[in-house]
């Protein structure tokens, strides 16, 4: 009998402490539970603006990061200390659109999706490629102009580099900027040739012109402007490049208001030929 008492006592400690364990574990489930939704409570509270795009209206002025180093979109003249180019003047337009004033940020090609995705500034321009790559990250807009990777060469080769194979050889010296896609096509297709990277874009062309380099790889539309600039140079394969892309304007992802106004502005952009003005202004 006194057995059978102390297995009943030993039981019944034993499912009170069983159930002091579930409540502990209970009370701290709700603890953890009230401290989630006491953050989001906050995050909600302190999302102001249901869109960037709310915030770049109430703000007066929209961030635009650029390179300034990537003819003719994106420029920074070293003796006016200001940006000019085809997507300078369309970015002055988008903010013109927005009733905002246009700030411009500078960014680099191997920092400019770090540098958006730290909110340094509300959208990046400047010849961007529309990509998969880019897309997994941030969002890019609709397509704007269309071109390829081709060979900037000098005019005297014109004859010589018309191949991936003609290009792809130990003594072809080849001059790239890093971090964009020029950079990334040259790695994939152009691995046998002599590969030098060059910090400042702009300053290719001029050494390829020279003789230091061979070839530029770049996009068709960057080569037509070097070689109408200076007649030691060639666009070759201008109208058969090796690939075929489009531009666009990359802002974060995620926000479909932004993403809806930006498209519906290029839309208006391309009816009233604005597009084509900036082309004839800063390609043709």
């Amino acid at each position: 009998m006194k057995k059978y008492q102390k297995l009943l006592m030993a039981g019944a400690m034993a499912v009170s402490l069983l159930g002091t364990s579930f409540t502990a574990a209970a009370s701290a489930n709700v603890i953890e539970n009230k401290a989630e939704q006491t953050v989001k409570q906050e995050v909600q509270k302190n999302d102001k603006y249901e869109s960037r795009l709310d915030a770049i209206i109430e703000r007066g002025y929209i961030l635009i990061g650029t390179p300034g180093d990537y003819k003719p979109f994106t420029y920074l003249n070293p003796k006016t200390g200001q940006y000019e180019g085809y997507d300078i003047d369309a970015m002055k337009e988008f903010a013109k659109s927005l009733g905002v004033e246009a700030r411009f940020v500078q960014t680099s090609w191997s920092t400019l999706m770090d540098d958006l995705l730290a909110n340094k500034f509300d959208i990046a321009v400047g010849g961007v490629t529309r990509n998969t790559d880019r897309q997994k990250k941030a969002y890019l807009s609709q397509g704007y102009i269309q071109f390829g990777k081709a060979p900037l060469i000098r005019a005297e080769n014109k004859d010589k580099y018309k191949t991936i194979e003609d290009i792809n050889k130990p003594d072809v010296r080849i001059g790239v900027n890093p971090g964009g896609t020029n950079e990334k096509f040259v790695r994939e297709h152009l691995k046998n040739a002599n590969v030098t990277v060059v910090q400042n874009n702009l300053d290719i062309p001029g050494l390829v012109a020279n003789g230091t380099y061979d070839v530029m790889i770049t996009d068709t539309l960057e080569a037509l402007i070097y070689a109408k600039a200076d007649s030691r140079l060639y666009a070759a394969l201008a109208d058969n490049p090796f690939t075929k892309s489009e531009k666009g304007y990359m802002i974060p992802r995620g926000d479909f208001i932004f993403a809806s106004y930006l498209n519906l502005w290029m839309d208006e952009m391309k009816l009233q030929g604005k597009f084509d003005e900036l082309y004839n202004k800063w390609i043709k």
